[in-house]
This record gives structure tokens, C-alpha cells and sequence, in this order.
């Protein structure tokens, strides 16, 4: 291809986060649709686990949550375990706020597979790129005063969020050569040039791309990818879900708790889904992970917390600070251990006789943990990164970020100088989980109770910078130049982060930059 192009088709592919694609089953059944609020409603908020009314000893709370769980988990994992096969993501679908009919050469946003992604999630930012072709072609012009961005189809590439992102890469694959094939073929029709797609994602739909460009050969069909709130090395917040449920949302009249609710407001209720879909295990820190200071022991069972006399007689330091080197056998598989990522009885709410006597309830999770590790580990051995890649991310001091895991502790005469030991640790420890009120609460409130003469434990309020979800850490590493790096210091939430007027403008900006580099092409 000639440097410096004059007129350019540019495929733009956008990727969404987990749980922001529709998902039927293999029959065609919709058990995911974030913008149905009925099918969310009944399915899920309504099916929360909550309780009305007093529950003196918590009973009919337990019963609720087990049921919710064991319906949830009837809805997207279909079975016992999971199965790869059990969901899809619904392609091409059309709704109210789509374009249905078009006679242009690249069809309508139905046809560009838009209703494949949550509309009141991304519906902005696929907007925003729709309708910002012109800008974007004068933004190459400063480097390029030839260039000519003639046109810009803009796609979404919806997929099944709880396989693996290394299927769900392959998938991507498919589709990215599909519409860059179109693409270069248009170009030639029009006597133009197609470098190949640029790719934006957001969180886990950047893993997606990775998957597809670094192990599933899409590479040379995409020119640039952009990255937006992405947990590259995952996120400490996921390994807390798995204990204690999603975080407490600050007002309860808002849409965070509409989200709290749905996606589940107790560990039981998330383990019983992610603690099966290697899909969500892939958003657990991986080996490389590190937390906002720099340290790759990010999780610590803190003793109790000591008066002077019991600092006298031994000190503050921790029980234990983890991993040395690998999180995934040191701490989510370490099944002996209170701080192990699932609980066994969780993942099977329907009943433990549902595991087949042949192999542990744990084991069913520890397999979907091990391809998790494995993905991770593949995509690093395989280069990590297209090689023009842009990211931008959160680091705003005041979301208070889960960066790093603190379980606190507190048992008898602990304050005198009674540390942790082995027995505190051991898996029959964390049975009493204890969650906040709903409306009076907060997530302060959530911990596991030892009872009268046990050991309690709550894990520390996340304290660092990033996004809510994703710790500065994770969400700025990446092997790229630090021109390449955007950070948004007055930041933005996970879940908002494509809304934000500042990396709508930045995702623009940035093509346009690209796109006039005739060095790139």
C-alpha cells in the first residue's frame, strides 16, 4: 500500500463489556437483555434474594437467595456445568432505536449488527462514531492534507460473554475479517484504500480483541486498536464479588441499584453464575496483576487490629500476604482456604447431590479457573498487544477503586495480641455470610461472622484510584508508549466510561490521529 493515502474506507468495530451483549439459548430463548426491562425485571431484579419484612433469623433470606441463585443459574448456565454451547449472542437484531431500512452500500445499523450490543449502554458512543466520519477526516487531514476519509461504516460485535474470551475471540476473528473483506472489496470498487479496521472496545470486549488479533489471527485485517476502561490484568473487585456480591450502590433511588440487583447483590448469587463461566474468571487479577502502589502481593489476611499491648506481645504484621507468584493455585484454587474464590456450596444452589459423584463441586470451578489462567497466559506468550494500540482509563482518586484485598480480621482477645492461625483460615470458616440492608446499609456492613468465639472477617472498603471497577493499575498497563496512554484523572464510573464526553472525544481524536500517520500504512 502506498504511504500517505489519499481516499480511505475505514471499518470501525466497536466491542462491548461483559453482560453488555443480549445472550439467547441455542433455541432462541432471550435470558439476557440489559435494555428488556421487563425480561430484567422479572428474570433478575425481582429474583434478587431480597426480603420484605422482618427475618428475625435470617431464614427466609437464606431460602430466597438460594432459590434466586438456583433460577439464575438455570437461566445462563442451562445445567449443572457449564457449557459453551448453552448461549449465543442475538446477531443483527432489530429494535426501536435502530435505522432498520438503508440503501446504502453498508446497509442500516440493524444490518451493521448494532442491536448485538446494550443500547443504554453503548448507544452513545456508537452514535458519536456514526456521525463524526467528517471530524474525524479533518482530524487526519493536519498530518495528511490529501487524506480523505470517504466512508465509515461503523459495526458492533455483541458475543457470548460467559465462554471464554478465547472463543469469544475466535468469534470475533470471524466477524472482523468478514467486515474487513467487505471493506477492502468497497475500497477497490471506489478506487479508495482499507488499511483494515480500528477496533474500541470497552473492559472485557478488550480482551475479546486481544484474543482475536493475538492468537486468532485477525491482526492484519486491524489497523489500530483502542481500548477503553480495560482490565488488562483484571480487577481485584471481581475476586470480591465472589464473596460478597456486587458493591452497595450510594443512593438507592438510582440506577446503580437497578444494576446492584440484577447482576447480584450477594456472593451466593455470583458464584452461582461466574463461578461457572470461565468467561467472568477471566476478570480476576491474573499473575501479572499489581495493585495501585506497585506490589504483586495483593491480597493479605490482616491480623486483628492490636492495642499497644498486644502490638508489644506480636506486632501488626499479617497473617499471610498473597500470591508469591501465581493467584490462580495460590489463592482461587486453594480450596482449603476461607480466601478462596468460590465457595463449593454456592455454585451448586440447586442442591450439592446435583455435582456428579465423580468429581468435586469445587472441581467444576477450579476447571473454567484453569482456562482463565490459561488464556491469560496465551495471550502474554503471543505478544500481548496489537501492535498499534491506544488505551485510556480512570485514575480518579475519588472512585474509590478495589486495587487490592485487605481481609480484616477480629477475634477474641485478638486486640491483646491472639493472632490468625491455620484453623481461622480453613474453608468451614466462611459459612455466615452476613450482607447490609438494602436500604439502610452500606457496604461497610457486609461481612462473614464467626459467631460468639469464632474468627469474623470483612474485606476493606476499596481506597484506590480508578474507575469503580477497574484499579489505575490494571487499567494503564499495557507494553505501548506512554503517548499511546490516556489517563482521565476526573474520571469516570466502569459502566459509564463510553459516556463520558472525554473519551468519546478521545476515541476521535485518536482515529483521526492514526488515520493521518501515513508512517502506519
Amino acid at each position: 500500500m502506498s504511504s500517505c493515502p489519499k481516499d480511505v474506507v475505514v471499518p470501525v468495530i466497536f466491542i462491548p463489556g461483559i453482560m453488555g451483549s443480549p445472550l439467547q439459548t441455542a433455541k432462541g430463548e432471550i435470558v439476557w437483555a440489559p435494555d428488556d426491562k421487563i425480561l430484567m425485571g422479572k428474570k433478575y431484579i425481582w429474583n434478587s434474594g431480597s426480603v420484605i419484612g422482618p427475618d428475625l433469623f435470617r431464614l427466609r433470606e437464606r431460602e430466597n437467595v438460594s432459590d434466586a441463585a438456583q433460577q439464575r443459574k438455570k437461566l445462563l448456565i442451562g445445567g449443572n456445568a457449564f457449557d459453551k454451547d448453552y448461549l449465543k449472542p442475538v446477531e443483527y437484531a432489530a429494535h426501536d432505536d435502530l435505522v432498520a431500512v438503508s440503501s446504502d452500500f453498508w446497509g442500516s445499523q440493524v444490518e451493521r449488527n448494532w442491536g448485538s450490543v446494550a443500547w443504554g449502554f453503548y448507544g452513545g458512543i456508537l452514535k458519536q462514531l456514526e456521525h463524526s466520519r467528517l471530524e474525524i477526516s479533518q482530524q487526519a487531514k493536519q498530518s495528511n492534507p490529501l487524506f480523505n476519509l470517504v466512508e465509515m461504516p461503523v459495526f458492533a460485535l455483541g458475543y457470548n460473554w460467559s465462554q471464554s474470551n478465547y472463543d469469544s475471540g475466535k468469534y470475533a476473528a470471524e466477524k472482523i475479517k468478514e467486515w474487513v473483506s467487505r471493506g477492502k472489496a468497497r475500497a477497490d470498487e471506489i478506487g479508495a484504500q482499507c488499511p483494515g479496521a480500528v477496533v474500541v472496545t470497552h473492559s472485557m470486549g478488550g480482551l475479546v480483541a486481544r484474543s482475536a488479533t493475538k492468537i486468532h489471527g485477525a491482526e492484519d485485517d486491524v489497523f489500530a486498536v483502542i481500548h477503553t476502561a480495560m482490565p488488562t490484568d483484571g480487577a481485584a473487585a471481581a475476586y470480591k464479588r465472589f464473596h460478597f456480591g456486587f458493591e452497595h450502590p450510594k443512593s438507592v433511588l438510582s440506577m446503580e441499584t437497578v444494576t446492584y440487583l440484577a447482576l447480584g447483590r450477594q456472593g451466593a448469587l455470583v458464584t452461582a453464575i461466574l463461578g461457572h463461566m470461565p468467561g467472568g474468571q477471566e476478570l480476576l487479577p491474573n499473575k501479572r496483576y499489581r495493585d495501585n502502589a506497585g506490589n504483586s502481593k495483593w491480597l493479605a489476611v490482616q491480623n486483628p487490629e492490636r492495642n499497644m499491648i498486644g502490638r508489644w506481645v506480636s506486632g501488626d504484621a499479617p497473617y499471610i500476604e498473597l500470591p508469591s507468584s501465581n493467584p490462580y493455585t495460590e489463592i482461587y484454587r486453594r480450596e482449603d482456604r476461607m480466601y478462596r474464590a468460590a465457595n463449593p456450596e454456592w455454585l451448586f444452589p440447586e442442591g450439592m447431590e446435583a455435582a456428579s459423584p465423580k468429581k468435586s463441586a469445587f472441581s467444576y470451578f477450579a476447571e473454567q479457573n484453569r482456562n482463565a489462567e490459561s488464556l491469560h497466559d496465551k495471550l502474554i506468550s503471543n505478544g500481548d498487544f496489537h501492535e498499534i494500540t491506544y488505551i485510556c482509563y480512570s485514575d480518579d482518586s475519588s472512585l474509590k477503586t478495589y486495587d487490592r484485598i485487605d481481609w480484616e480480621s477480629d477475634k477474641p482477645l485478638g486486640a491483646l495480641g491472639r493472632s490468625i492461625n491455620d484453623d481461622d483460615v480453613s474453608e468451614d470458616r466462611t459459612h455466615d455470610y452476613r450482607r447490609e440492608h438494602l436500604r439502610t446499609g452500606d457496604e461497610a456492613d457486609k461481612e462473614v461472622s464467626g459467631g460468639w468465639f469464632g474468627t469474623d472477617y470483612k474485606i476493606d472498603l476499596g481506597s484506590g484510584a480508578g474507575d469503580g471497577t477497574v484499579p489505575t493499575s490494571s487499567g494503564a498497563f499495557a507494553n505501548v508508549a506512554p503517548s499511546r496512554k490516556k489517563a482521565h484523572t476526573s474520571g469516570y464510573t466502569h459502566d459509564a466510561a463510553t459516556d463520558a464526553l472525554s473519551v468519546q472525544s478521545w476515541v476521535k481524536e485518536t482515529i483521526g490521529s492514526l488515520l493521518g500517520q501515513c508512517s502506519l500504512y
